[in-house]
């Protein structure tokens, strides 16, 4: 596999060694919906039901607050100038980065579950509603959608 190249496993907010780019907090990610739950631990059991009820386990993904901290200051350590020059003119979704961050630092939870059909999301976020989820946002194409699942 060529180093850049990312296969099904791969989340967009991984951080891999071989990918020297800032990719993961300039990728727009499209087909994914993103939990915020309580703890790692609510994020567990909410993950074996989602598998439960059909999604695979292969498009469930969590991320600690400490995680995604950590990728947050790898990806600061990998930017270049000319991607912090293209990030002042390009429209990012920064409410949606300052809100995950926010969660990161009071240790929540980040669950990522790759949805391509968004037929499927009413599903998950009925599964979801047993568990103590904060927030959780679907990036459809295009477009994003929030939901308050408690």
């Amino acid at each position: 596999m060529c180093p850049l190249e990312v296969d099904e496993t791969t989340f967009p907010m991984d951080v891999m060694e071989e990918d020297p780019s800032s990719r993961p907090w300039n990728y727009k990610p499209e087909g994914y919906l993103v939990v915020i739950t309580a703890d790692t631990e609510e994020a567990r059991r909410a993950e074996t039901a989602l598998a439960q009820a059909g999604f695979s386990p292969k498009d469930i993904k969590r991320y600690t607050g400490k995680q995604i901290l950590e990728n947050q200051a790898e990806y600061m350590r990998r930017r270049s100038i000319i991607t912090k020059l293209v990030a002042t003119f390009v429209a990012e979704d920064v409410e949606g980065r300052e809100l995950y961050l926010a969660y990161a630092r009071e240790d929540r939870c980040a669950m990522w579950v790759r949805i391509l059909d968004e037929g499927r999301v009413p599903q998950a976020l009925r599964v979801l509603a047993d568990f103590d989820c904060l927030h959780a946002r679907y990036y459809g194409d295009n477009e994003q959608h929030d939901f308050h699942i408690s």
